[in-house]
């Protein structure tokens, strides 16, 4: 890829991601707002409004501040992931901003003296079937074993020099020397990323389930179609990246236009990109934007754990055994990190990275 595809990849990420993080706090369950639980009636009311849409125009601001000085500096090419990384950085303190102001507005209206907390538990919660089949993932298994096969088979066609990076010109800045180690890179990390995947699909399917004490049922149904959903999206995802990374390999061998490579990494990207924005709004973190009936009891309310909530996103709780919880702003799950095993995972998946790096480098 040249370094002005690169260009435009870092804007089509950029954009949509953008987006995601200007409306994140309409993504977020309705007893949540900027990481501090509220009860469900409060979400609409004119304050809690009044917040959300100011964070929106701090991040509106920020967000073209930061894609017009990404457009400045086109022509330098470490300019756009530096960026890239201070735009989230920041985004990151104006939420911090608004959680601080939120942590003070519950604590002045003191919504626990005159509400009962509540925490639901279903014991038929895992028996539903709360996601697809870890078994899709042999359709991108299948790939990678033949990108691999392929790569093994017609290693003396491949060239002796391989081109690693282009400049913003298409020039080619570095090359690497054929070897075993070097052509095998993408088919492994095709293997890694799909045996990450699988991981999350497992984590989706076993992550603490979140009911609203004011409309159990309806809070049930909405979290198993937040689980399927993201289930499967996380299979279509590691099966376009296995697609789109087994393209790239076999290109070492096979004469195919560089163009129709880039179209498809870019295809790829920015279906992945902004699939994933699609998919926060049409279903809100744990299905909150997934209709269904409306809750009872506005009395009824989460026991407010925030003292586990660190900073509002980190979650802290020796006596929950749950390895994986939903995360508080935001989309997705996050890990209990005061669990051992959690970070044994968290430590295990950068392990590999490193030395599959090291080793393939």
């Amino acid at each position: 890829m040249s370094g002005m595809d690169m260009f435009f990849l870092f804007i089509l990420i950029f954009i949509p991601v953008a987006i995601g993080l200007i409306f994140t706090p309409l993504l977020t369950r309705r007893t949540e707002s900027f990481g501090v639980s509220i009860p469900v009636d409060q979400f609409k009311h004119p304050d809690l409004a009044k917040m959300r849409k100011k964070y929106a125009l701090y991040m509106i601001i920020l967000s073209i501040v930061v894609l017009v000085a990404m457009l400045a500096a086109a022509n330098w090419e470490p300019a756009l992931p530096t960026l890239l990384i201070v735009y989230l950085l920041l985004s990151f303190l104006v939420y911090l901003h608004f959680h601080k102001i939120m942590k003070a507005y519950k604590a002045q209206q003191n919504w626990g003296k005159t509400r009962k907390q509540t925490v639901v538990v279903d014991t038929g919660f895992r028996s539903q079937k709360l996601t697809v089949s870890n078994g899709w993932f042999v359709i991108g298994l299948a790939l990678a074993l033949a990108t691999l096969t392929i790569t093994i088979v017609m290693y003396d066609k491949i060239p002796e020099r391989l081109p690693m990076h282009t400049d913003l010109h298409g020039h080619v800045t570095d090359w690497k020397d054929k070897s075993y180690r070097s052509v095998l890179l993408l088919p492994v990390i095709q293997f890694y990323l799909l045996g990450l995947f699988a991981f999350i699909n497992v984590m989706i399917d076993r992550a603490k389930a979140v009911i609203d004490p004011d409309a159990p049922e309806a809070s049930i149904k909405r979290n198993i179609l937040f689980r399927r959903r993201w289930s499967g999206y996380m299979i279509l995802i590691g099966t376009l990246l296995t697609v789109m990374m087994g393209l790239e390999q076999l290109s070492l061998i096979f004469d195919i236009n560089e163009t129709v490579i880039n179209a498809l990494n870019m295809g790829v990207i920015a279906v992945i990109v902004i699939g994933t924005i699609i998919l926060s709004f049409m279903t809100g973190q744990g299905g909150s934007r997934i209709k269904q009936a409306e809750g009872k009891d506005a009395q009824l309310i989460n026991r407010d754990d925030d003292r586990y909530w660190k900073l509002g996103v980190f979650y802290f709780n020796r006596q929950d055994p749950a390895l994986f919880i939903e995360t508080r702003f935001g989309g997705g799950w996050t890990s209990n990190f005061a669990h051992p095993l959690s970070w044994i995972f968290i430590i295990g998946i950068i392990a590999i990275v490193i030395v599959i790096s090291v080793i393939f480098k």
